[in-house]
């Protein structure tokens, strides 16, 4: 498993690189896939303008996001490169506005946008009420295992 990062904005992962680690293992070992298979995750930190103007043309929403997941899994040519997951663009002036507003440390927040990414690009989504509730519990078991002070969200 590979875990590349990038930051196009200021914010530089440090340690965070390790939790990220974890949490994208945590999220294969979660759907039964093997973390020592060559899998591959692309972690890219953005700016608010530029992740608005991905969800704007991409989702069709113009307004800045904490997290968007373009999964590679997907589409023509996928079945090519099976262990390609994709790309989890966050925003790290998004995630810590949410870190203070939920509570938590921005480490936490930031673990569980990689955790709620990872979740998108294994093929959970949360649009519907029952495909909600399972990635709700999803994040909840992983964010758990992976963080003692989570407390969750509060959108379950």
């Amino acid at each position: 498993m590979k875990v590349a990062f990038f930051s196009e904005c200021g914010f530089e992962p440090g340690e965070l690189k390790n939790g990220a680690r974890k949490a994208v293992s945590a999220a294969l070992k979660y759907k039964k896939l093997k973390p020592t298979d060559p899998y591959e995750v692309s972690v890219i930190f953005v700016e608010k303008e530029r992740i608005r103007g991905i969800n704007r043309d991409y989702r069709g929403i113009d307004r800045a996001t904490d997290v968007i997941s373009f999964a590679l899994r997907e589409g023509e040519g996928a079945e090519f490169t099976p262990f390609v997951l994709g790309d989890l663009y966050i925003c790290s002036d998004v995630v810590a506005d949410h870190a203070a507003r939920y509570g938590n440390s921005l480490e936490t927040e930031m673990l569980f946008m990689v955790v709620h990414g990872m979740l998108h690009l294994l093929g959970f989504d949360h649009h519907k009420k029952g495909e909600r509730e399972a990635m709700r519990q999803a994040e909840n078991e992983l964010m758990t295992a992976l963080c003692p002070d989570w407390r969750g969200r509060g959108e379950e």
